[in-house]
């Protein structure tokens, strides 16, 4: 399949340099019992921080890390699902179904998540690109979400979890990244953080860009 074309449209997808399918429970399955091939030490602001897969034992940090986003993040992330709910949901979904979420621990806790879906809904990414002439591959797609604590806000920890992002993508084997459930086209501050990073629009909401 070739890669989709560079367009100015409405999604946010962002293509890598490894190409190929993959079993995606086994692959999954598989970081949950050795998550080791995801783990990162990265330095940011002075901190060093380690960057590894959730694991079982981080619920009740994954607690804290919920009830300390702002209302607008707690929406998007979980809704009124109560943070305790939330958690015990993405604890148990661990080498299961289609997530594989990374985390950012500092010395107080859990500092950025980064949530990495490898299903596409019907509804939702793949009607809007088709909308405007992309037609994402569901087995070469990745859908990609970071989240930073309060106290990590502005200090550059966002743009240090790119790269373990971009290398847990590329151990799965996909090689399209799309913008978990878009971006405001209002949000300019988060629009400039994905064309920073080499994103390009894609209409009022998406984004997209190859590695």
């Amino acid at each position: 399949m070739a890669r989709p074309p560079r367009r100015t449209l409405s999604g946010c997808v962002a293509t890598c340099s490894k190409g190929g399918t993959f079993n995606m429970i086994t692959d999954i399955a598989a970081l949950a019992a050795d998550p080791s091939p995801l783990a990162r030490t990265i330095t940011v602001d002075g901190v060093e921080l380690g960057v590894r897969a959730l694991l079982p034992q981080d619920e009740g940090a994954l607690v804290a890390f919920l009830a300390g986003l702002s209302g607008t993040s707690r929406r998007f992330w979980h809704g009124d699902t109560a943070h305790e709910v939330a958690a015990a949901d993405w604890i148990e979904a661990i080498g299961r179904y289609d997530k594989l979420r990374l985390v950012a621990v500092d010395g107080t806790g859990l500092a950025g998540v980064v949530d990495l879906s490898l299903s596409l809904p019907a509804g939702h990414e793949i009607t809007r690109y088709a909308e405007h002439g992309i037609q994402l591959d569901p087995e070469r797609t990745a859908r990609f979400g970071p989240c930073v604590a309060g106290r990590w806000q502005g200090r550059g920890l966002a743009d240090a979890l790119i790269p373990p992002a971009w290398d847990a993508i590329r151990l799965l084997g996909r090689d399209v990244v799309v913008l978990f459930g878009g971006v405001h086209e209002n949000n300019e501050r988060a629009r400039r953080f994905y064309r920073r990073h080499g994103f390009v629009e894609v209409g009022a909401l998406d984004m997209w860009r190859r590695l």
